[in-house]
């Protein structure tokens, strides 16, 4: 048995740390049902080579060089199937013909002839003629070396007395090299074991194939989208891996490799990239980073692929017993590392897959010492016990995934319970901030009225007593009247701008009419110069609210120099520029204190401030030239 079919190595990934409680019964009755069917595979194995023993009453083999197209006739020697004529002719690569003869007493009956496998590849032929030939004698051989044969023999082929064939076999000896089982016997007996080898050596590994490559690129593409999952990029790494080391078991060419040597020594490089990415498997699902150990696998993987690559045919079978023994030891350590987490974490789904590991690791020595040749054997169960393990690590890993989505669901379930919570509670707060933006605007209202009458009302009460004083003996009712008059205006303008439309345009000189006639002959009664000088104003628009600060804050300022100046020449300047409006009130009074200045505390001078400010201009007040001036410019410009 060549070197590829020892060591189909078993090892698998291992489980996700999750949590499989409830799946208990479930993975128990998968575990068992797969059980069972590898203990029958393993059963048909053993009852099949049980069977092999031939009926042959000789069986010879004799050496030839490559080209040799018929048998020697002397140097002919005993053996017994299966043969690898490596043990007997050590370092021989070149042609071995194999001569089985019996003897048939009944010819009148087909005969049934089945071969188990030949190494590397042959000829085969009964009584002188050729039954079956494989492409390539010469290197690059064809790769028959897994490929059961079966034929059946009838009149005029078949013979009675002796009858013999002749089998001819193209090998190397570093990959053992000879003749596996051949069985004579009745062709219903003989076709049915041949199904059933064709199916252990072909068909099953074309099942283990398809399975291997479908699990490597499912978890592959789950690594892909979910980076941060690296046990599904190594469990994919290891599948995909093992689906081309175990592509040996039905390859019939070495292609794309020229040579047989060249195959080989990709196949014991690719083991041994497989079980290193089933230790780093492990180490991954492991309770910490272990990076150095990390790094000794990789160092491991490359010396070991260089190494491979360089060897020479005559060293190439120390060197892949050394390749296949070092990944073996490390895969075997690697599941002992595991068993330790398992027993450390006790979750379930790890306990299943350290039984399923357990069993593995026992087929995985068995099929080693095949390999080495410590047994007597040429069967192998590491193909059939590796799915075992497989399908159980994807089962938990796809388990994991599941359960990782019904946690990322759950999670969003609570979510959408607490986002409801705060919407509720942002709810409430809000509320509770528009309760307060109300009051705040009622309070603003009533501060907005009580300036307006302070700077309005009030300057014409202010002014209406001021004439009263000075007024010459009675007054007329007309007079009266016509402070009442005022009075009604002013009280009208406060009313319609509080429930008017704010951001209506209004014509500031057209408000500015009433007023400068009423303080005109306000300041003429009290025999005050008063001066106007407007500069644009025609033109100028601006919104209600606005406008009305403006006149406010020009009442408030003439108020002012009426009460407290005592000044008898006052000057107004309302100019409209391309950029601003200016307001200045100029008077030859007594002036004002400079602490008030820096600080007003009168209500008149807070709410012309107030009244700047909201008009994103700025108030000014000093003294210049034994004139007070009273300055506000308000950004604008024109529509």
């Amino acid at each position: 048995m060549p070197h590829q079919k020892h060591l189909q190595e078993a090892g698998r990934e291992l489980p996700h740390p999750g949590h499989l409680r409830s799946a208990r019964p479930w993975f128990a009755a998968l575990i068992s049902v797969l059980s069972g069917v590898v203990l029958f595979l393993f059963s048909g194995m053993t009852i099949a080579a049980a069977a092999s023993a031939p009926s042959f009453q000789r069986i010879e083999a004799v050496r030839a060089n490559w080209d040799a197209q018929m048998p020697p006739d002397a140097g002919w020697t005993d053996v017994a199937l299966p043969d690898d004529w490596s043990l007997r002719w050590p370092g021989f690569d070149g042609v071995v013909w194999y001569r089985l003869t019996w003897e048939q007493t009944d010819a009148t009956a087909p005969v049934g002839l089945m071969m188990d496998y030949l190494n590397m590849a042959g000829v085969v032929s009964l009584n002188g003629v050729q039954l079956s030939r494989d492409q390539n004698l010469t290197e690059p051989l064809t790769r028959a070396w897994n490929t059961p044969r079966y034929w059946q023999a009838s009149p005029p082929l078949l013979r009675s007395g002796q009858n013999i064939l002749l089998i001819r076999v193209s090998g190397l000896a570093a990959y053992q090299p000879g003749l596996g089982p051949v069985t004579l016997g009745a062709p219903a007996d003989i076709g049915i074991r041949y199904t059933h080898e064709y199916w252990l050596r072909h068909d099953l590994q074309l099942f283990s194939l398809a399975v291997s490559a479908t699990l490597g690129c499912f978890f592959l593409a789950l690594w892909i989208l979910r980076r941060r999952e690296t046990e599904f990029g190594w469990f994919g790494l290891m599948s995909l891996t093992w689906w081309l080391y175990a592509s040996n078991q039905v390859k019939l060419t070495p292609w794309p490799f020229s040579s047989t040597d060249a195959w080989q020594a990709t196949v014991s490089i690719l083991f041994l990239v497989y079980s290193a990415s089933f230790t780093m498997f492990v180490l991954r699902n492991g309770p910490r980073r272990y990076r150095r150990t990390e790094l000794v696998v990789g160092a491991m993987v490359a010396a070991g692929s260089v190494a491979m690559c360089l060897t020479p045919h005559a060293r190439m079978q120390e060197a892949r017993a050394w390749l296949a023994l070092i990944p073996a030891m490390t895969y075997i350590g690697s599941c002992f590392l595991f068993f330790y987490f398992a027993w450390r974490q006790r979750r379930v789904e790890q306990l299943i897959l350290a039984a399923c590991l357990a069993v593995c690791i026992g087929v995985g020595i068995h099929d080693l010492l095949v390999f080495l040749k410590i047994l007597d054997s040429n069967i192998y169960y590491t193909a059939l016990a590796s799915q075992l393990q497989m399908v159980a690590m994807a089962l938990v890993l796809g388990w994991r995934f599941v359960s990782n989505l019904s946690r990322i669901e759950r999670f969003n379930e609570e979510l959408h319970v607490k986002v409801e919570a705060a919407k509720e509670a942002l709810a409430q707060t809000l509320k509770r901030e528009h309760e307060l933006q109300i009051v705040n605007v009622r309070l603003g209202e009533r501060l907005n009225l009580a300036h307006d009458l302070h700077d309005g009302l009030g300057g014409t009460l202010v002014s209406s007593i001021a004439t009263l004083e000075h007024a010459p003996g009675s007054i007329p009712s007309s007079r009266f009247l016509t402070i009442l008059k005022e009075l009604r205006d002013d009280l009208r303008i406060i009313i319609d701008t509080a429930s008017s439309y704010q951001l209506a345009e209004t014509s500031l000189a057209e408000m500015l009419v009433p007023l400068r006639h009423r303080l005109g002959v306000l300041f003429e009664s009290q025999n005050i110069v008063c001066r106007w000088q407007l500069s644009g104003i025609e033109d100028c628009h601006l919104p209600t609210a606005q406008s009305l600060d403006i006149i406010r804050i020009l009442q408030e300022g003439l108020t002012n120099v009426l009460k407290h100046s005592h000044a008898n020449s006052v000057h107004v300047e309302l100019r409209d520029d391309a950029d601003r409006l200016t307001l200045q009130i100029r008077d030859n009074g007594v002036g004002f204190d400079p602490v008030v200045q820096k600080e007003p505390t009168g209500t008149g001078m807070k709410s012309m401030q107030m009244r700047a400010n909201r008009l994103g201009g700025t108030l000014e007040t000093r003294r210049v030239e034994g004139e007070t001036v009273l300055k506000i410019a308000i950004p604008h410009r024109r529509a």
